[in-house]
């Protein structure tokens, strides 16, 4: 009995001792970040690591893109019809530029995308690896740069981390386990709307619709956290009547839309001058005509019900944005379903926050800035997510853009913010399962093991989402 006795309690103390440590570096700050640079430093190796020996490059749109900048063609042309916004294929075309003086690894034209049909096609591996690791190297720097942002916020403005450390363990550990850094640029997004709240919560308006406008230039759906920035300008004037606050509130918000304007249209009219408008309109229209990728919420419906007569689920692979997408008889389906989803997820997320301003006005009076961050921080998290979970994708990487924000959210229940930490971990975990061969194999031969593994991924996401609008 005695041996019992002492035995049994193994697992309080070394969580007692864990916390111990814990305390002692948050007492240190100068260790705290040592810890956070050496925490990242390794993780981010293992990626860099796994990424050269398993060649994962980035998606090889974005070397088809490389390659035929390098021989004279510009995106937005006829020749070159592009699907995203100005900013992002800065991102994407910025790796190639130190390549080009080296004619051995410069990206080039490739045949591969010539013939487009059934796979992904399979670049130069010389050039195309060249230019993976240049885009890698670049999102290692945003990275850094988010890691750098997401401390400072910490320590300024979230309770009870005064050095930053664990919201910036929580990023480290988050972005890591998604898998795709350095071959997805949705973690430049989450920088610019990281920034734009940053700036919010310390009173430079201008600067956070301006940075709200790049993250917009960067994924387009950004741009559906503006309400967020003018109800937390609201929040901050002296008059608690809406429409007093309203009043004193709006000419900065009438300049902050402005500047959010200046900053669309001064890339807009840049594409303009050398590209034409086709070129603009395709990037927006085309998302309006999509297929249904496998991944996303209407795919893992249809392929839920796949068994039932009449329905006739199959996938194909689609040339235009070298995704898989899923085809039966609920096609005409989808598109009102998509837009009635994202109306009820944007009217749940909106009026989330609106209901936050009540908890925002009786704690403001003690910790203004703490509790800003807290109320604007949820609504643009919530409001990404509406997006994303009513778009016709969700693969895992989309998570990037609102790590860094969720890394400084603190729900005001702990059971909650356990619960949603919890489904945040598992929504990245269980997209580098899904990206295994085997089981991505198994999902496009419609096999229901895969689909089931698909459905609780799914609906990991959706907890993800629902727990920030009860």
């Amino acid at each position: 009995m005695q041996r019992v006795m002492t035995r049994s309690p193994l697992i309080p103390p070394l969580w007692a001792w864990i916390l111990q440590i814990r305390q002692r570096i948050e007492g240190q700050p100068v260790l705290a970040s040592r810890v956070l640079i050496a925490a990242w430093c390794l993780t981010r190796g293992l990626l860099f690591i796994g990424l050269l020996i398993s060649r994962s490059y980035c998606d090889p749109q974005f070397y088809n893109y490389a390659g035929k900048l390098a021989s004279g063609q510009w995106p937005y042309t006829p020749a070159v019809p592009v699907e995203y916004p100005p900013f992002a294929m800065v991102l994407i075309l910025l790796p190639a530029l130190p390549l080009l003086p080296f004619a051995a690894v410069a990206p080039r034209p490739d045949p591969a995308f010539a013939h487009v049909t059934t796979h992904l096609p399979i670049p130069d591996p010389v050039r195309y690896g060249a230019y993976g690791i240049s885009f890698a190297v670049e999102m290692l720097l945003i990275d850094a740069a988010t890691l750098w942002l997401v401390q400072r916020a910490a320590r300024r403005y979230v309770p009870g981390d005064s050095t930053g450390l664990r919201s910036g363990l929580l990023y480290i550990v988050l972005a890591f386990l998604s898998g795709a850094i350095l071959q997805k640029f949705e973690l430049a997004a989450g920088l610019a709307v990281l920034a734009a709240l940053v700036a919010l919560v310390s009173g430079r308006y201008r600067l956070s619709y301006i940075l709200l406008a790049l993250a917009t230039l960067i994924k387009g759906y950004p741009i559906l956290a503006i309400p967020i920035l003018v109800g937390c300008q609201l929040c901050q004037s002296s008059r608690s009547d809406l429409r007093y606050a309203l009043a004193e509130q709006v000419r900065p918000i009438l300049e902050g839309l402005m500047w959010f304007a200046a900053t669309i249209g001064a890339w807009t009219l840049l594409v303009l001058w050398f590209a034409g408008g086709a070129g603009v309109a395709h990037s927006i229209l085309y998302h309006g005509s999509r297929g249904t990728e496998i991944e996303s919420l209407y795919a893992n419906a249809i392929l839920l019900v796949g068994w039932l007569p009449g329905v006739h689920v199959y996938t194909i692979f689609n040339a235009q944005d070298l995704s898989r997408i899923v085809k039966s008889s609920f096609d005409h389906v989808v598109d009102i379903v998509s837009l009635l989803l994202l109306a009820v997820s944007l009217v749940l997320a909106y009026g989330a926050f609106w209901r936050a301003r009540g908890r925002f006005q009786s704690l403001a009076g003690r910790k203004p800035a703490e509790s800003l961050l807290q109320l604007a921080g949820s609504g643009m998290a919530a409001i990404l997510l509406a997006f994303m979970l009513s778009f016709r994708a969700l693969p895992a990487h989309y998570l990037l853009a609102i790590v860094p924000i969720a890394a400084l959210v603190r729900l005001p229940r702990p059971g909650l913010q356990r619960i949603w930490l919890a489904s945040l971990v598992a929504v990245a975990a269980s997209g580098q399962v899904m990206a295994i061969p085997i089981i991505w194999h198994s999902l496009v031969g419609l096999l229901p093991a895969a689909v089931l593994l698909l459905t609780l991924r799914n609906c990991a996401w959706i907890l993800v989402f629902g727990i920030l609008v009860v």
